[in-house]
């Protein structure tokens, strides 16, 4: 199944744009995933106590051509999570359910040859200074991609210090420098900032957000897409925010790995890890 044809890829990327009645909705499918084969549009309503005309605009907003095709694609995803939890994790695993649908997900809504192209225009550009930043989790992602590219060799530098860092250092970039920027929301201002501050200057601009919609991915060169839990539900509430990026970030990892130069960069990772094991 493509991602234009994914329910829960395209309720993560416009989860910022639901109206109360919509995130009703949502929260009762989400809840109810087993039981929608036979729901109509009349017990939507009434389940959740609002008129047709909310439900086909929630329709219309994730793009489906009507409620027939709506409620098939709920069905499909389902029956889908349903197997792959079955044969991997049983029945009554709920966090590795959730942490498999979550994988599903972001398998969907990447764009892996994006990636790839990503990676091989970043090992072309290894001699140029990467700057990396994020706010809050995202935060907490871009320390973990700094260090991956770090250690192998890459000029990696994290931005995370305090805000007028990051605005600061991305005022000052240059046309061959790098920023990357990691915003789960698509809203973070300072981010957004800084992706303006550094295109104006040049710089080349990549944005890891899971809104498709931002302010923020007007000013990037390269955009990519995951896909982040967001509703408040119990067992997404278990999931991490971090654990989208750090996947993300893993599969750069795995990308570099596969270049021909790969040789170097494990060279560089060994004198590193020889380096930590000496200090510890």
């Amino acid at each position: 199944m493509s991602i234009n044809d994914n329910f829960w890829v395209r309720v993560s990327k416009e989860q910022d744009n639901f109206t109360k009645k919509e995130k009703i909705i949502i929260n009762y499918i989400n809840n109810n995933s087993q039981n929608m084969n036979n729901c109509t549009i009349s017990d939507l309503s009434k389940a959740n106590n609002v008129g047709y005309s909310v439900v086909y605009k929630l329709i219309k907003k994730l793009g489906f051509t009507g409620y027939r095709d709506f409620i098939i694609n709920i069905v499909a995803q389902e029956t889908t999570f349903k197997a792959l939890n079955h044969e991997f994790f049983g029945y009554r695993s709920v966090l590795k359910e959730t942490y498999r649908k979550l994988l599903d997900l972001n398998d969907s809504a990447i764009d892996y040859q994006k990636l790839k192209d990503f990676v091989v225009w970043l090992n072309e550009q290894r001699t140029s200074i990467i700057y990396i930043a994020g706010i809050g989790h995202s935060a907490l992602g871009a320390e973990d991609l700094t260090l991956k590219l770090y250690r192998f060799g890459f000029k990696a530098i994290c931005l995370n210090r305090d805000d007028d860092n990051l605005l600061l250092r991305s005022s000052l970039l240059k046309p061959n420098e790098i920023l990357i920027l990691f915003s789960l929301s698509g809203k973070t201002e300072v981010i957004i900032k800084a992706a303006e501050l550094g295109k104006a200057n040049g710089a080349t601009v990549v944005v890891i957000t899971s809104q498709d919609k931002s302010i923020l991915n007007h000013h990037s060169d390269w955009l990519f897409t995951i896909v982040s839990s967001g509703l408040a539900e119990e067992k997404e509430i278990l999931i991490s925010p971090l654990f989208p990026i750090t996947y993300f970030n893993d599969l750069i990892t795995s990308y570099i790995l596969k270049l021909p130069e790969k040789d170097w960069y494990l060279e560089n990772r060994n004198k590193s890890n020889k380096v930590i094991k000496k200090i510890n």
